[in-house]
């Protein structure tokens, strides 16, 4: 049984326009590249764009929402998702498209469709636009240590991905905006659970474990992902949502990972917010959290440690298991070496430390480009 017809919405059953034709030529041809930013772009041109890779961009999943999925229902959603972001410095709408943009790069260049199903690539962008929503512009541990009434509701555990899944779906508890409304119950649930198990694995405390479980899938797999096969590896319902994690976590902490200029003022904007959060900490007489304190952070150098430990990892496994995402590789090696630059003029460190982490960026810097050339050398071989 349907969980009910999209009829008697009022005005919302009129046509609504193409978001195609509600973005400029620039915008949607910056889409199909690693260049496109949504910093800059008006209140409308981010609904619009929203809009536009759910629907209206090539491929099965857009196919699937314009036969499935009430038009006015989607545009209806993403206005209401959108009035939903705080206007924080970096958890903002403006990072949920950046975050949809990425999946939805992603998952064209290492072919999703081979293994994901039009719905599980749906539910990935729909759960991409809403994977913040409500964000509070502080983090887990800072809700914690304060006994936030998020905390509290949801017992320490994940307060703001548990937050960001309900009011996801309490937004389509409204029959306007409800973008299931005509889907099969059993669809539904599918759906629901992908959408939260996506949602909740962008928690950075499951970065580790997702580490180690993508590189075991590798190991595993190795013949099948070496060959440019890796439908014939993830088949289970394990193995599509810890790739289905891959893919939103992955865009989530995408800013290392992009152009320069981008990557540059992400980063920005995201110590921005937790500089923030360290004087609220200050204020409030508990501990300063370790990249928190304007006063003893240098942003260049946490930069620096942020990709060594966090996003090296995390690309190397996403380029062994998908040699497509070779650009990913590529990108990190030559970021960390432009932090590094700033960091030595900005900070002035003593010699001796700058020899150290020089030799250190140096490493990793050289490591992701020789990763991203293999990689690249091994899609054309296997290409023809």
């Amino acid at each position: 049984q349907k969980r009910g017809k999209a009829e008697g919405v009022g005005s919302m059953d009129r046509e609504p326009r193409s978001a195609a034709n509600s973005l400029p030529i620039s915008i949607v041809d910056a889409l199909q590249t690693p260049n496109f930013n949504t910093l800059d772009l008006s209140k409308e041109h981010k609904i619009s764009t929203a809009v536009y890779l759910m629907v209206d961009v090539a491929g099965a999943a857009s196919a699937w929402a314009r036969n499935n999925i009430p038009e006015a229902h989607i545009w209806a959603f993403t206005r209401k998702v959108e009035s939903e972001y705080h206007a924080n410095p970096f958890h903002n709408f403006a990072h949920a498209i950046d975050v949809e943009y990425g999946v939805y790069r992603y998952m064209c260049l290492i072919d999703a469709e081979r293994f994901l199903s039009q719905t599980m690539q749906f539910s990935l962008l729909v759960a991409a636009i809403g994977h913040d929503i409500g964000h509070t512009g502080v983090n887990n541990p800072f809700l914690v240590e304060t006994s936030h009434e998020l905390a509290v509701r949801y017992n320490d555990r994940s307060p703001l991905e548990n937050m960001h899944c309900a009011r996801l779906f309490q937004v389509m508890t409204a029959l306007d905006t409800n973008l299931f409304v005509n889907i099969e119950r059993d669809l539904y649930k599918e759906l629901r659970k992908g959408i939260i198990h996506a949602i909740l694995h962008t928690d950075v405390t499951k970065h580790n474990e997702m580490i180690k479980d993508l590189g075991m899938l590798y190991q595993m797999n190795s013949q099948s992902f070496d060959d440019l096969k890796p439908e014939n590896a993830i088949k289970s319902s394990s193995e599509i949502g810890l790739i289905s994690g891959m893919l939103l976590h992955g865009a989530d902490v995408s800013n290392p990972i992009k152009p320069w200029e981008v990557c540059a003022r992400l980063a920005r904007l995201c110590m921005d917010e937790f500089f923030a959060q360290g004087d609220m900490e200050k204020k409030a007489g508990i501990p300063v959290q370790m990249l928190n304190d304007r006063d003893k952070v240098n942003t260049p150098n946490a930069q620096i440690g942020f990709i060594e430990f966090f996003i090296a990892p995390m690309v190397t496994e996403m380029v062994h298991l998908f040699p497509p995402l070779h650009c990913l590789a590529e990108f990190l090696g030559q970021n960390i070496q432009n932090w590094s630059d700033i960091w030595q003029q900005e900070a002035a460190p003593a010699p001796d430390v700058v020899a150290k982490v020089t030799a250190r960026v140096q490493k990793l810097s050289e490591k992701m480009q020789v990763l991203a050339q293999q990689a690249e050398q091994h899609e054309r071989l296997k290409q023809g």
